[in-house]
């Protein structure tokens, strides 16, 4: 009796269990066909607050396009430019929509996938024409109709035209005179037919360059295209900048001074520097980069600071002996002009408060160092900071200022040789090193003249550091006629 009521309540159990799981919804999945663009679109999430990148799709030849994430069909990498029919399961999930989602897809396969990306070939990204003039002939292919749509830059040479040789085949004709200037560059750009746009550059090279040369930058990242292909840049001696300098330029000013390759005699070729009406901008930007006519890669470019002279523009350079720095530099970088042999003039503009570690180290001609702007009326010397090794290892100096805005010396900062030293404080100047109270090692008396403000003498004579040096007084009146 026991036995059968058993086997009973199993089948009734069984029964039961069977209708309870007829009853549960289950997910509905279907095989559909849906288009995917070859182009993309974007969304703005609200959730990320930030806008999203989406495929468009649509699930019949004749409905609108509409955006789906990247990504939500499962098994499928889209690649933009490529348009796609594809065979796909969508499942209509049992328990409702998850994460507002109401389908999810899988992909089944790849009915069909065209290519509508423009496809060229044999077009350069620039085209050098020398500054005699000359003709340019560019042949190429293209998978799709074009024409020039656009024509900007330099007004120079003759008409650009685009002509059609044979189905997909193209020819770009353009010609110029010979160049009186300095390098130019006109830009042209193609309109495909699926209005997609590729552009590219005509760039003619400059005349020879003679000794004293002044180049005019309109756009910062554009002292590149002005130089040409440097075939004549060892000529140059003299060299005048107008303009905002960008990383870009401030290597290919580098480039100018250190050109080696002329029929001058390297050993004895000098070079003057004159950036007083030109400053220095912050980024790497290029205005002719999209055509690597003067583009480098920001990893090989200086790092550039608003109003301050790059860390490490002129590092090493053996040709430069002079340069001109504008009024607006606030700063000189770490490095800037060190182990340049040959330089021998700087100017330390009226704005500049910071001379970084080892910014003139080991320029072993330099003797002078200009404050113009004490007999120019411009302003008064402002420099607070000078680093480590700033004024180390280099030539004598045949004056030099220390003013009262000074607060901050490195130990070895001001380690050098000079013939006149001039002090603007009433009281000897006193440097202490962080966490070692002391002097710092400054200027070496050894022949040095050192001039005090007008009935500051004794204080000088009576200080063990100062009293070393032959002390003389400044006038009362007048007394900036005596600074170099």
């Amino acid at each position: 009796m026991k036995k059968i009521f058993t086997l009973i309540f199993g089948l009734v159990a069984a029964m039961c269990f069977t209708a309870c799981s007829d009853d549960l919804p289950n997910d509905n999945t279907e095989l559909i066909t849906m288009w995917v663009s070859s182009e993309t679109t974007t969304v703005y999430d609200e959730w990320l607050d930030a806008d999203m990148e989406c495929m468009l799709v649509k699930f019949s030849p004749a409905a609108e396009w509409e955006p789906m994430n990247l990504g939500r069909i499962q098994g499928f990498i889209y690649e933009k430019g490529v348009e796609y029919e594809l065979s796909v399961y969508r499942t209509t999930p049992a328990n409702g929509p998850s994460a507002g989602q109401t389908f999810t897809y899988r992909l089944d396969k790849i009915i069909s996938q065209t290519d509508k990306r423009v496809v060229v070939e044999g077009l350069e990204r620039y085209y050098t024409i020398p500054y005699e003039g000359g003709e340019i002939e560019a042949h190429f292919t293209s998978n799709m109709p074009c024409q020039i749509t656009k024509v900007l830059g330099d007004n120079y040479g003759n008409g650009v035209t685009l002509e059609k040789e044979a189905e997909g085949m193209y020819v770009i004709r353009f010609s110029a005179e010979e160049n009186t200037g300095m390098g130019r560059v006109k830009t042209v750009t193609l309109l495909f037919q699926n209005a997609e746009m590729l552009s590219f550059a005509l760039w003619q090279n400059p005349r020879p360059f003679g000794k004293s040369e002044k180049f005019v930058l309109t756009e910062e990242g554009t002292l590149g295209y002005l130089l040409g292909d440097g075939s004549y840049l060892g000529n140059i001696t003299d060299i005048t900048i107008r303009g905002q300098l960008n990383a870009n330029d401030a290597y290919y000013l580098k480039k100018i001074i250190n050109k080696d390759g002329t029929s001058m005699d390297q050993s004895g070729r000098k070079i003057s520097v004159n950036l007083a009406y030109s400053g220095f901008s912050s980024g790497t930007k290029s205005y002719y980069s999209d055509y690597g006519i003067c583009d480098l890669p920001k990893e090989f470019l200086p790092v550039v600071f608003n109003n301050e002279v790059p860390k490490g523009v002129f590092t090493g350079n053996k040709y430069i002996s002079e340069v001109r720095l504008p009024e607006s530099i606030k700063a000189i970088g770490n490095s800037a002009f060190s182990h340049c042999p040959q330089l021998k003039k700087v100017n330390i503009p009226a704005a500049c408060k910071k001379i970084y570690a080892y910014a003139f180290y080991s320029c072993t001609s330099l003797e002078e160092v200009e404050f113009p702007y004490i007999h120019n009326e411009l302003g008064w010397p402002s420099f607070e900071k000078i680093e480590e090794s700033a004024f180390s290892d280099i030539g004598r100096l045949k004056s030099f200022v220390l003013p009262e805005s000074l607060k901050s010396v490195a130990t070895t900062a001001l380690s050098f040789y000079v013939d006149k030293l001039f002090s603007f404080t009433e009281e000897p100047p006193v440097w202490e090193i962080p966490g070692n109270a002391g002097y710092v090692v400054g200027p070496i008396p050894d022949g040095c003249t050192l001039y005090v403000p007008y009935g500051c003498s004794e204080a000088y004579k009576a200080s063990e550091k100062w009293g070393k040096f032959k002390i003389e007084e400044m006038p009362e009146e007048n007394w900036w006629e005596m600074i170099p």
